[in-house]
């Protein structure tokens, strides 16, 4: 039998890459590359262990990257007890009060933008939702979470675009690489400036919660700047890209659009995983709006995988990982994986039971992940009633990178 292929920069992995984690997960579910000590794993159960294990090391994790570019210190790329000192740092910019009252100013933005799209669905026009509508929210989104001043917009979204490359572990380092570690070094420097004007003048924002945690002696100037670029490197174009996988992946199934989007119309009622298991634990139950945003977020992660090198030699699953291997949780490919997820290949929005590993789990995973579902609800909330149903335009360009996982574009028309 030949052995299922998988590398994530082939054209045909990177346009579906679902297909190939389902090969691999029958088949060899513990992917050791031959001569390279690195493991892709792609069981949903082997990928919530190695992410909760602290025998896995992030920081020695992100030295897979090629080239062994150098990062900022940051959440990203630190072990505790370094990690947990600068998550508590930037934790309370999430924190359910803090996300309240951001929520004030967010909901009517959104609620601004989609009336964009509703107008154009009104005329009939094509729109592209990457380039028009998800990317330009996204920036406003992170600009408005951190504090930004609206006259750092332009230059903002420049920086965002270009430091997405640092989250891609096959970026060319003597290219897009490049141009993004000079973009965070002249995002920290502005960074800086607003940093340190909220030490004397504090508001509702990350940067005052971040000059508090320097205050403290929590996190030194440059670290609470590498926080600060860590939330635009995984918040702008992820943003952007959750919000556009998710309508690729509901003009994907007809009539899935008229089931979000309808009034009075349930998703919960179209769950064939809901008629099938009948009642179900109190923890697993949301209200259909949630339980709508949560399949929408599974579905087609922007973060397909992340990585870490174990620490010492150690058995995940029925297999001997050696240390200093590197081992490859392939996030995308635990969401679909049959044994978690009844029905995995569909978008069920009805789904009550939905342990995605979207945002990873264990000591990493995602801090802004409430803010990420904040926008998705408010989103959701914002298209209920809009009776017109989008239909694809000219075809969509999936962005060149491996991670985030998106669209360059993606045109809709309304017929």
């Amino acid at each position: 039998m030949t052995e299922p292929a998988y590398d994530p920069r082939a054209p045909e992995i990177h346009a579906d890459p679902y297909p190939a984690y389902r090969a691999l997960r029958e088949h060899d579910p513990m992917r050791l590359v031959p001569g390279a000590r690195l493991w892709f794993l792609t069981r949903h159960r082997d990928c919530l262990a190695v992410l909760g294990d602290a025998r896995f090391s992030a920081r020695q994790g992100q030295r897979l990257r090629q080239g062994h570019a150098a990062l900022p210190v940051s959440m990203l790329n630190t072990d505790p007890p370094d990690h947990t000192r600068l998550r508590r740092a930037a934790t309370p910019a999430f924190r359910p009060r803090a996300l309240r009252e951001y929520e004030r100013g967010l909901a009517p933005l959104v609620t601004a933008w989609v009336s964009r799209v509703r107008e154009a669905a009104g005329s009939g026009r094509e729109i592209d939702l990457a380039a028009g509508f998800a990317r330009p929210l996204a920036v406003r989104v992170i600009a408005g979470f951190l504090g930004l001043p609206d006259d750092d917009l332009p230059d903002f979204g420049g920086w965002a675009d270009a430091v997405a490359g640092n989250l891609d572990p096959f970026a060319d380092r003597a290219g897009r690489g490049e141009e993004a570690m000079s973009a965070m070094a002249a995002m920290c420097d502005r960074f800086a400036d607003h940093l340190f004007a909220r030490i004397a003048d504090p508001r509702q924002d990350a940067f005052t919660v971040l000059a508090r945690g320097h205050a403290e002696g929590l996190i030194a100037p440059a670290e609470a700047m590498a926080t600060a670029g860590l939330l635009v490197v995984g918040g702008v174009e992820p943003l952007a890209d959750m919000i556009t996988n998710a309508v690729a992946a509901l003009l994907a199934e007809p009539g899935r659009w008229h089931d979000l989007t309808s009034p009075g119309r349930s998703p919960e009622s179209l769950s064939s995983e809901s008629l099938s298991r009948g009642r179900t634990r109190s923890s697993e139950t949301r209200s259909p709006e949630r339980r709508a945003v949560e399949e929408l977020l599974r579905i087609d992660p922007p973060i397909q995988f992340t990585a870490r090198t174990a620490r010492e030699d150690l058995v995940v699953g029925d297999r001997v990982i050696r240390r200093g291997d590197g081992v490859v949780p392939l996030l995308g490919a635990a969401n679909r994986d049959g044994a978690r997820f009844a029905d995995p290949d569909r978008l069920d929005l009805g789904r009550r039971v939905n342990p995605h590993l979207s945002f990873g789990a264990g000591p990493h995973a995602c801090l802004g992940a409430p803010l990420v579902r904040l926008l998705a609800r408010l989103l959701v909330s914002a298209v209920r009633g809009c009776g017109a149903e989008p239909r694809p335009g000219a075809p969509a360009i999936r962005r060149p990178g491996t991670v985030p996982r998106g669209y360059a574009s993606l045109p809709v028309r309304w017929s």
